[in-house]
């Protein structure tokens, strides 16, 4: 059975680290939140953003891991996965 794994470049490994750095600083506002009494409404609201965040960087991460493993090596045009995972977000 082949290998089918891959490494993102850095651009992209950077992206991510950076985007998960601000969920972390999410995190933590939410739990100072806590710890000062903050109404239950405003921290459900804040939880909801994280969880929004973390939707939005696990998404880009699987379009950044598909479009540079079907087009790292040139046997699929850009356009097309682009199309493609503009199809998959719009069905969403």
């Amino acid at each position: 059975m082949a290998d089918s794994s891959f490494q993102l470049s850095d651009d992209a490994r950077t992206d991510v680290v950076a985007r998960l750095n601000r969920i972390e600083g999410q995190i933590r506002g939410v739990q100072r939140m806590l710890s000062d009494g903050r109404d239950c409404h405003d921290v459900i609201t804040q939880l909801a953003a994280v969880r929004a965040a973390v939707t939005s960087v696990s998404t880009a991460l699987a379009e950044r891991c598909a479009h540079e493993s079907l087009c790292g090596d040139g046997s699929i045009a850009a356009d097309e996965v682009a199309r493609l995972l503009a199809l998959l977000r719009a069905s969403r």
